[in-house]
């Protein structure tokens, strides 16, 4: 806890933190500073496990891509034998990774893919495609919408454009939803449905909420008035949803039972205290401390015997070439179930030794 509030605190008067760590084998981190401390918290989680094997660390985060260019150069230049990188924008790193490339360092995409380069070696993440699914029959359930006769009217706020992660999760959204827009089950007063015209650059909360004044406006949202009514917002990241509760409710006069079911995405702390207090209706749990795990054990096969092979066997395309890739599950978290996961995401650090390549 110590470290997290010092390395806090250096957010506010530095570009990048920097935390490095005994002369050892030099693994690179790279991530952005977003979303809060998510970012911060995920590094750490995979900053101790490296350092538990005996590997040093620099761990840097950058809150825009010159810094992040910066960051990964600084840490090729001082000689890192891998790179694990989160981009903050998936097509912005190709000319930097290809200086690490050249000097054989292996490079590893953490949760977002880095999209047109041929430097990047593997790709650790989450099942995005499937939190879209899983979020989008959770509504088809809650609503019944098979058999339903009324129409319910829906806003979408995604991720980044710039993110990979983004539009996977509004991809799996609308293989499900999609059959219900044409049948007119569900409707957009807005008719803003396509992705890119529903992202907020970097998961801003604040383009979400200045976004949700501008579908208000347009669309004529009415609290209670049938077929006016604002029924379901289906919302990305950590902030957005918690947002997007406040816009409505301190400016357009929301109470409790007016407010539209919204969605949730990572379940922070916040997300479940939303949950528990009967805010936020749902979220999509992706467990950062087994993220960070299966990144320490893959780091680990590389050294170990210089190349990594999935069990799954499979693969994302990043425009250039078809990434190896190890995906983890996602979970639905609700009010049926959300004391379980505070109980598992308060401890300090979790046995994952049974994690295997």
């Amino acid at each position: 806890m110590k470290i997290i509030k010092k390395a806090v605190a250096c957010l506010a008067v530095c570009g990048s933190i920097f935390l490095s760590s005994a002369e050892a084998e030099i693994i690179g981190i790279s991530f952005p500073n977003y979303a809060k401390n998510s970012w911060l918290i995920q590094g750490q989680f995979l900053q101790n496990y490296l350092e538990e094997d005996g590997y040093g660390v620099s761990f840097m985060l950058a809150d825009n891509v010159r810094n992040q260019k910066s960051d990964i150069r600084a840490m090729i230049d001082s000689g890192c034998d891998v790179l694990v990188v989160a981009a903050i924008e998936d097509k912005a790193l190709s000319e930097v990774l290809t200086e690490a490339k050249k000097k054989n360092i292996t490079v590893i995409a953490y949760d977002k893919l880095i999209m047109n380069s041929d430097a990047v070696d593997y790709y650790v993440t989450y099942d995005h495609y499937s939190e879209g699914v899983k979020r989008a029959q959770y509504l088809v359930d809650k609503f019944n919408l098979n058999e339903r006769k009324s129409r319910l009217n829906v806003e979408f706020f995604s991720g980044a454009l710039s993110d990979n992660v983004a539009r996977d999760i509004y991809n799996g959204e609308m293989s499900v939803l999609d059959p219900y827009f044409e049948s007119g089950i569900l409707g957009c007063l807005s008719f803003e449905t396509d992705f890119e015209q529903t992202t907020a650059r970097h998961w801003n909360s604040t383009a979400a909420q200045r976004r949700l004044r501008h579908v208000i406006s347009l669309s004529q949202y009415q609290r209670r008035i049938k077929n006016k009514k604002l029924d379901i917002i289906i919302s990305s990241g950590n902030e957005i949803p918690g947002a997007l509760v406040k816009t409505l409710t301190r400016e357009y006069g929301y109470k409790k039972k007016d407010l539209p079911f919204i969605t949730g995405q990572d379940c922070s702390e916040d997300s479940f205290s939303q949950i528990q207090q009967g805010q936020l209706p749902m979220c999509v749990f992706k467990d950062p401390q087994t993220l960070a795990y299966m990144t320490k054990v893959v780091v680990d096969r590389i050294y170990n015997k210089g190349f990594v092979t999935f069990p799954e066997n499979s693969s994302y395309f990043n425009g250039v070439d078809d990434i190896p890739t190890y995906v983890l599950p996602v979970s639905v978290v609700d009010s049926s179930n959300v004391e379980n996961y505070v109980t598992a995401v308060q401890e300090e650090k979790k046995d994952l030794s049974f994690i295997r390549l």
